[in-house]
């Protein structure tokens, strides 16, 4: 089984758990365990939207888009088109019935495929992988497509490898057969320099103990970067 697939089988019974994140309605018990242990989601979900603030008109994708929360919350905007693609029919199914009830179908499109076997019409303007380099483990041929296809900005983060969290999410994950990849600094800068990028900027999340996720934005345009 390929790392895609156990990836693939792994979201698909769990995608109801991280959905969860985002919910209005749970247990007082897990809404603390979310804002206690979960935050640096929250701030990635956060910066995202700041980094999209004025998009009406423009194409958006969302990689491995999961139940599509952000592009719910994109939609809301008045983009041309959000398109989320993710290798989960469950998590898809998720997203379908949110963009229905939010009366965004006309905005949203989802597409259950694997983003390196995906055609596109026409490039997109920003791109977003948000919580996907935690699973590929050929970070730099990812952004390098990410790269033909995005015109103006990509968003994404990188799961850390600093802390003591880390290592038990990995053992943990391990456990029911899904590969996980964590980053330092000096990695990320290293594939962003093996891809060509170098406008980006990189943001270290706070989470909890410090565990948060890199969130890096990478403008394709011209201009030094700031790599702070």
């Amino acid at each position: 089984m390929t790392n895609n697939e156990k990836v693939k089988e792994y979201f698909q019974r769990s995608i109801s758990k991280f959905d969860l994140l985002y919910a209005e309605e749970k247990s007082n018990f897990r809404d603390f365990i979310d804002k206690r242990l979960r935050s640096d989601n929250y701030e990635r979900y956060d910066l995202t939207l700041q980094e999209c603030s004025d998009i009406h008109g423009k194409r958006i994708l969302d990689i491995g888009c999961g139940s599509g929360r952000y592009c719910i919350e994109l939609a809301k905007r008045k983009p041309d088109i959000v398109k989320g693609i993710d290798f989960s029919e469950n998590a898809l199914d998720i997203a379908r019935k949110l963009s229905e009830t939010n009366q965004l179908s006309n905005i949203c499109s989802f597409e259950c495929v694997d983003f390196n076997e995906c055609q596109f019409d026409s490039k997109f303007h920003i791109t977003i992988a948000i919580g996907v380099m935690d699973y590929i483990a050929d970070p730099v041929t990812m952004i390098s497509r990410m790269i033909d296809i995005t015109q103006e900005k990509m968003i994404m983060t990188f799961p850390s490898k600093s802390t003591y969290r880390m290592a038990i999410r990995k053992l943990r994950y391990r456990l029911r057969g899904c590969p996980l990849f964590f980053y330092d600094d000096k990695q990320i800068k290293s594939i962003f320099a093996e891809s060509g990028v170098n406008n980006y900027r990189i943001q270290k999340l706070s989470g909890c103990d410090n565990c948060g996720d890199f969130f890096v934005v990478a403008d394709l345009g011209n201009g030094d970067s700031d790599k702070s």
